[in-house]
C-alpha cells in the first residue's frame, strides 16, 4: 500500500470518529433542551396550581366568612377552580411520564 492510501486511510478513520463524536454530542443537546423545556413546562404548571389554591382558598374564604354559606362544594366558581387544577395535575403527570419514558430511552441507547 502506498503512502497516500495510508494516509488518506488514517485520516478516513479520524474524520468518522470525529463526524460520530459531534453527532453524539449534538444528540445529547437535544435530549437535554427537550428535557429541560419539560420540566419547565412541569414547574409553570405547579406555579399555576399555586395561584389556582390560592385563588380558591379566597373564594372560599369569601364565602364563609363574608357569605356565610358552609357547603362550598355546590359553587360554580369553586368547581371552576377545581377543574382547572385538576387538568393542570393532568398535564404534570403527563409530563413527568414524558421525563420518564425519555430517560429510559436515553438509557436504552446508551446500553445498546
Amino acid at each position: 500500500m502506498s503512502l497516500w492510501h495510508t494516509i488518506k486511510k488514517e485520516l478516513d478513520g479520524s474524520f468518522y470518529a470525529v463526524r460520530k463524536s459531534l453527532s453524539e454530542a449534538l444528540d445529547l443537546a437535544e435530549d437535554l433542551t427537550r428535557k429541560g423545556r419539560t420540566k419547565l413546562e412541569v414547574q409553570s404548571a405547579k406555579s399555576d396550581i399555586r395561584s389556582q389554591m390560592t385563588e380558591l382558598g379566597g373564594r372560599v374564604h369569601q364565602m364563609v366568612v363574608e357569605e356565610g354559606i358552609t357547603d362550598v362544594s355546590g359553587d360554580v366558581e369553586v368547581q371552576s377552580i377545581l377543574d382547572r387544577i385538576k387538568l393542570l395535575e393532568q398535564k404534570i403527570e403527563e409530563k413527568e411520564e414524558d421525563l420518564r419514558r425519555e430517560s429510559a430511552l436515553r438509557a436504552e441507547k446508551t446500553a445498546g
